[in-house]
């Protein structure tokens, strides 16, 4: 059999990044193969390679070969999502926001190590098959941004028996008697309240802290341009498509020992909204490419049976040794964003001889909740007390934002649109419509009780769109073609919490096929009457002044609802259903984390929920929002279509 043409991975490479196109510059793949076909076409060109080897004598030479082929193949596909432009926006905070809670690292770094807290109940699923769910487990207040690791290695009972916990830091998963699963400890045999309790874990915390953080930021202007601070220059290679790669190097002497984690490298909206990212590139595209050069002449030559071992290996070496030559020291860094970059900011945080080092040995008391509770006698005392923490403060998006809700200008302004498109033989058979158009919504505080499905509720009966062509002119379906049974020229889907991984922020979507048309649309222009809800409404008590129902002890938040009477709640028929109403609380400075809630029943006269929540800190009053009226505001768009281009703006 006529073995398969060979064709070079680079090349398909460029033309799979073509494709799939970039926001902004409505690039058009010139061949009219879809996205899938061009991946198609990069597994069969490494699939040639691989049948080669299979006819060498040389073994030793196929596996050297082999080897290479396939890490060279797959670092291309790692790079592939990199370049491909935002298809989704999605939202996030910045990495070092708790820096401005706290007046220094070592403040936060206390803070931190106050927050990390043991508790043990019932409430495990993972356990069921262990100890029908009884297990503990380790909380943390936030996320530490510096270089450090915990390790716990054992938890002591109430009457001095000890055993040995996994060191999940190591990976470690299991031991004797405990069995690390969902993110709980779960003990091995059956566990009953009237065992001895667990009583303590202990560890140990280790940070080492950075001695500076040089702070560095860039635009789509400065392409090319290097920016120095402390020994340090850092240089913006490349600017485009919700994403862009730097290159970092430093002066002789300076030490350039960063970890993945010690390069921060974000990026904000042109609303100051930092973007989330989706993809990281380490190493530069023409590392493959050129790696794939090579790896194309040695097969030839290999297949020809003018190459042994030996030489393959000389010359794979020497590549490397060239390429490491090339780059030196210098650490080459790109990022792709979910959304449309307007400014990158990078953090080098430094480390040297000099950086602190931090370590705590930890005794951390376990938190016992008894199962089940009963509350019919108003017996909350037998809840657990949680000494208070130094304040963790919330980082939630409503927390932070100063936007309600978006009014007829601000949604103009700030709601994105994408485009999917693909056509040809690589096109998904399962995927009834060839396009799709995408709607974003930017974060808002009514996000706390708006899901995108509530956004979209009324669209499908509401909404208008219209196509037309290049020339401005209205396109309609047009008539069935033989062998078609109709034709569906477009359809609207309204969000739905299946797709909300994947799309976060989308609450609708658009599905089309330009060739269901009467001429290719050019553009869709239409109106979406939005559902909002602008009308929050903020009850705020102090601690000394709650409403009957509620009480404060500490850190411990007590909300009765047989006695306490909120503006909105849902119906609560078990205790997975989310109230219409939600509570946080405050200190001086800010919204404080809350370690825990926990819903339980009171059966007298009725069965009616009592809330107990736990936050870190000491607050000073609480806040109950509610959704409040909603209305609807129309979002008019007029959106340019690109063909076989993923397309956002």
């Amino acid at each position: 059999m006529e073995k398969l043409k060979l064709v070079a991975l680079s090349g398909v490479l460029i033309s799979v990044m073509f494709v799939i196109g970039c926001a902004g510059e409505k690039e058009i793949d010139q061949e009219g193969l879809g996205v899938k076909a061009k991946f198609d076409q990069l597994e069969a060109a490494h699939k040639a390679r691989i049948a080669i080897l299979d006819d060498l004598e040389d073994k030793a030479l196929a596996q050297l070969l082999g080897q290479a082929q396939s890490g060279n193949y797959y670092s291309v596909l790692d790079l592939v999502p990199f370049h491909m432009g935002p298809g989704q926006f999605e939202y996030a905070q910045p990495w070092l926001l708790r820096m401005e809670d706290y007046a220094d690292i070592a403040d936060l770094t206390d803070a931190y190590v106050q927050s990390l807290l043991a508790f043990s109940s019932y409430d495990h699923p993972p356990c069921m098959r262990y100890s029908d769910h009884h297990g503990f487990k380790l909380s943390q207040g936030f996320e530490f941004p510096f270089r450090h690791y915990l390790d716990f290695s054992q938890i002591t009972f109430e009457d001095g028996r000890t055993i040995e916990i996994p060191e999940v830091a190591n990976q470690q998963r299991e031991t004797a008697d405990v069995v690390y699963t969902g993110e709980s400890f779960c003990f091995k045999a059956p566990f009953t309240a009237g065992d001895p309790q667990p009583l303590k874990v202990t560890g140990e915390f280790h940070a080492d802290l950075p001695s500076d953080l040089l702070e560095f930021e860039f635009t789509a202007d400065d392409v090319g341009k290097t920016a120095e601070q402390g020994g340090y220059f850092v240089t913006l290679l490349e600017f485009e498509n919700g994403r862009y790669v730097i290159e970092v190097d430093a002066e002789e002497g300076t030490p350039m020992n960063f970890g993945n984690r010690d390069i921060l490298a974000e990026a904000v909206d042109d609303h100051g909204n930092y973007i989330a990212w989706r993809a990281t590139e380490r190493a530069p595209t023409s590392r493959s490419q050129r790696i794939d050069e090579v790896l194309e002449d040695l097969f030839q030559r290999a297949e020809q049976g003018s190459l042994d071992e030996d030489e393959a290996r000389s010359e794979l070496e020497a590549l490397r040794d060239t390429l490491h030559e090339e780059e030196g020291r210098k650490l080459f860094l790109g990022r792709a964003f979910n959304g449309i970059v307007d400014k990158a900011r990078i953090t080098l945080m430094v480390y040297t001889e000099e950086s602190e080092s931090v370590s705590h040995e930890l005794e951390l008391p376990v938190h016992n909740f008894p199962h089940p509770l009963k509350i019919d006698d108003g017996n909350l005392d037998a809840l657990p007390v949680i000494p208070p923490t130094a304040p963790v403060y919330s980082t939630r998006e409503e927390h932070r934002l100063p936007t309600v809700e978006l009014d007829d200008a601000l949604m103009q302004e700030r709601i994105r649109m994408s485009q999917w498109h693909e056509k040809g033989e690589g096109l998904d058979p399962d995927r009834e419509h060839s396009g799709q158009i995408g709607w974003f919504y930017p974060p808002v505080q009514s996000d706390l009780f708006m899901e995108k499905e509530d956004r979209a509720g009324a669209l499908h009966v509401l909404g208008t769109f219209e196509f037309y062509d290049a020339q401005g002119e209205r396109v309609e379906a047009r008539e069935p073609r033989e062998n078609e049974s109709e034709v569906i020229a477009f359809e609207y889907k309204p969000g739905d919490r299946g797709v909300s991984v994947v799309y976060p922020r989308m609450f609708g979507r658009l599905d089309y096929s330009p060739e269901r048309f009467t001429e290719t649309p050019a553009r869709v222009k239409g109106t979406l009457p939005m559902i909002v809800a602008p009308n929050l409404i903020k009850d705020s008590f102090a601690k000394d002044e709650l409403p009957a129902g509620m009480t404060l002890n500490g850190n411990q938040l007590v909300v009765d609802y047989a006695v306490f009477e909120p503006r909105e709640v849902e119906e609560v028929r078990d205790d997975r259903n989310e109230r219409r109403n939600q509570i946080f609380v405050k200190d001086s400075q800010g919204y404080l984390v809350e370690i825990m809630k926990r819903t339980y029943f009171n059966h007298q006269p009725q069965r009616t929920p009592v809330d107990v929540y736990y936050f870190y800190g000491q607050p000073e009053s609480v806040e109950i929002w509610y959704k409040g009226a909603t209305t609807l505001v129309d979002y008019e768009f007029d959106f340019e279509l690109v063909t076989n281009a993923l397309q956002a703006q």
